[in-house]
């Protein structure tokens, strides 16, 4: 019979070698269902700070709240992909704060429901298919519009407000970091000046919410903003507008935490944060304004 000790130390061996087994690396990837669609409730959140010459410093906070439901029409198992169909429904979009105030009321309708064709990948990276018949919207001029650009307020694509858990290339393991790509929802694509971006997605560890067994996921990374609009091409025809003479310069930290389904890949929340630190040059006031604040993205899947 064998001593308490030895079954101890047996016991402990056992449980090493579980611990190191968990700790193989392991893929991620996103599983597709024909016919099947999810349904994300985001919401973007815009909080600025801005210093005006003898006014002192002036609020000025944007939200949206929007729907957007994503049918999966065909699975290509060989590439890893779906063809999707996305509709998105903007419920809710508002600009408060002092600087709302000083601009008086403003077009509260809402946008119409918009409808797109796209792809996602097995790593969730998300690609509307480009439609040759829309035109670029026209932007209104002044500093609260090229926040609003510079936040993808001013937009309803999916592409700009649908933002998946982006996941590994390759295998990982619990408290791997690999590179991402900025979202577009961050208001920061880089045709608008992104540079030196930074940023990494950390698998954190896992948790189980309601029998569901979950990775949990951090994001942190930075990045240097220089926009100049005038500096951008223009197709044929295209009138300059106000907002062409607004130029930003300054740097955002990024944060997060998503979360995401074990068995599928699926993204079943997702919250991206960009703390801004900016100079804003508006050439008809003559003057750079200094703008800090936050904008965030919080995604959730609702069915």
């Amino acid at each position: 019979m064998k001593s308490f000790k030895s079954i101890q130390w047996i016991a402990l061996a056992a449980l090493a070698t579980a611990a190191l087994a968990a700790q193989d690396p392991f893929m991620i990837r996103r599983a597709f269902t024909v016919g099947a669609t999810d349904t994300y409730k985001v919401e973007s959140e815009v909080k600025q700070i801005i210093e005006i010459p003898s006014m002192g410093e002036q609020d000025m906070i944007m939200t949206r709240i929007a729907t957007i439901a994503v049918k999966t029409l065909a699975v290509n198992a060989e590439k890893g992909t779906a063809d999707v169909e996305t509709l998105t429904k903007v419920e809710k979009s508002a600009m408060d704060g002092s600087i709302a105030a000083m601009m008086g009321s403003q077009d509260s309708k809402l946008p119409d429901p918009k409808t797109e064709k796209g792809t996602i990948d097995s790593r969730n990276r998300f690609t509307v298919a480009k439609d040759p018949k829309e035109s670029k919207p026209a932007e209104q001029g002044g500093p609260g519009s090229m926040m609003s650009m510079m936040a993808g307020m001013g937009a309803v694509s999916a592409q700009q407000m649908l933002t998946l858990v982006e996941l590994p290339e390759k295998a990982v393991k619990i408290g791997d970091e690999f590179a991402a790509v900025l979202p577009a929802a961050a208001g920061n694509a880089p045709s608008q000046g992104v540079k030196d971006m930074k940023m990494s997605i950390k698998l954190v560890g896992e948790k189980e919410v309601d029998g569901v067994k979950l990775w949990v996921v951090s994001y942190n990374g930075s990045f240097k903003l220089d926009i100049d609009p005038s500096k951008q091409p223009k197709k044929a025809n295209e009138q300059a507008s106000p907002a062409d003479d607004v130029k930003v310069t300054g740097t955002g930290i990024i944060g997060g935490e998503g979360l995401v389904e074990q068995s599928t890949g699926k993204t079943i929340s997702n919250l991206f944060t960009v703390k801004n630190d900016l100079k804003v040059y508006v050439a008809q006031l003559g003057s750079e304004l200094p703008v800090r604040g936050t904008v965030s993205t919080k995604l959730t899947l609702v069915k």
